[in-house]
């Protein structure tokens, strides 16, 4: 795992309410951070994956990227969407304003925003995209 979704999980992972809507899997809170999800995870869970933006910039004084990372949460269909939104609104504020110490630098939340992600049969879900700045120290 590299170090920004390392740091990503980290924050999630050490939120007790957040774990505490979230099923288990293989005795952890069922956060994903692989290319997939296993087949037999059971829902709510969140899975994310890779940066949809990782861009870097460089003026005279400062390095660093700037960094988009979509979060999913996803959850069983049962006619309510509360569940999904209580999730999904809680990652959104366990990263408002989080600073998060990465290598050689840090990584600060400079964004967060939720939207409805694809829903079939039998799920629903939410999408949490978080804006972060890396800089270099």
């Amino acid at each position: 795992m590299d170090e920004t979704t390392q740091a990503i999980f980290d924050v999630m992972d050490a939120d007790t309410l957040l774990v505490s809507l979230l099923s288990q899997f293989d005795g952890e809170p069922a956060i994903f951070t692989m290319k997939e999800v296993p087949p037999d995870a059971a829902r709510p869970y969140i899975w994310s994956y890779a940066d949809i933006i990782n861009t870097p910039f460089e003026s005279k004084d400062l390095r660093g990227r700037d960094v988009t990372r979509d979060i999913w949460v996803v959850a069983d269909d049962v006619g309510d969407e509360d569940l999904v939104m209580n999730i999904a609104n809680r990652v959104q504020l366990i990263f408002h304003r989080t600073v998060m110490s990465i290598g050689i630098g840090n990584m600060r939340t400079i964004a967060t925003g939720a939207r409805v992600g694809e829903s079939g049969d039998d799920i629903t879900a939410r999408i949490v995209t978080v804006s972060f700045v890396y800089q270099q120290s």
